[in-house]
């Protein structure tokens, strides 16, 4: 169903009666901002975030469970913050030009679901990259992983902090047999063919066919 969000600012989308908001399906603690969060995906989406605990630590559990994480806020994404005790995270509805949409719960710390949760709210961009204590935003789309050997003469892989293919952004090199490869990740640059890898909890780059053609990854099977 299409959402007018201009003309909805102020109403509650959410539907805190519907099974997405409740055990089996969500079981953080009700009326908090992981609760909603976690409901809000599900309900809007079909996608289980798997978060539970507090907000500070939602960015970093679903980045190791393979979703991807934005800088900049996306439609449908959490957005992660770090401050205080617990943290924060709020439901990025929409985001058109330069306004973000969204919606949150227990922004008021009160621990209980109150009016004003689950109401949309809208905020410029440039005062939401702003804020403090941002960590980035929670793409409510899980990546497809697909699994490499590595070809390479000596079974080693340079792992990149970016596509430039550079000795100062060379972050490590790892002995392995296989790596797990984002799905659409591949690009080429500099007549390289590169793609975005997973690998220990975090995504780095790596080449997978150098500028001679040389393959140093090959779909598995």
């Amino acid at each position: 169903m299409s959402i007018n969000y201009e003309k909805s600012l102020g109403k509650r989308l959410a539907n805190f009666n519907s099974k997405y908001y409740k055990p089996p399906i969500n079981t953080a603690s009700r009326g908090q901002c992981v609760w909603y969060t976690q409901g809000r995906a599900y309900e809007k989406k079909g996608v289980y975030i798997g978060a539970r605990g507090n907000a500070k630590d939602v960015c970093y559990s679903c980045k190791k469970s393979g979703f991807q994480v934005s800088k900049y806020p996306k439609p449908n994404s959490i957005a992660c913050f770090n401050g205080g005790t617990y943290g924060h995270v709020k439901y990025v509805e929409y985001v058109i030009a330069d306004t973000v949409y969204y919606t949150e719960a227990n922004s008021n710390a009160d621990n209980a679901i109150s009016a004003d949760d689950g109401i949309l709210k809208k905020m410029s961009l440039d005062n939401w990259m702003k804020k403090l204590f941002l960590q980035g935003h929670v793409v409510v789309k899980k990546e497809q992983l697909i699994t490499f050997d590595i070809v390479t003469k000596k079974g080693k892989l340079g792992l990149y902090k970016s596509t430039s293919i550079k000795k100062k952004n060379k972050v490590k090199t790892i002995k392995a047999k296989t790596v797990k490869v984002v799905a659409g990740s591949g690009r080429k640059k500099g007549g390289r063919e590169l793609v975005k890898v997973l690998y220990d909890n975090r995504y780095y780059w790596a080449i997978r066919k150098t500028r001679t053609k040389k393959q140093q990854l090959r779909r598995k099977g």
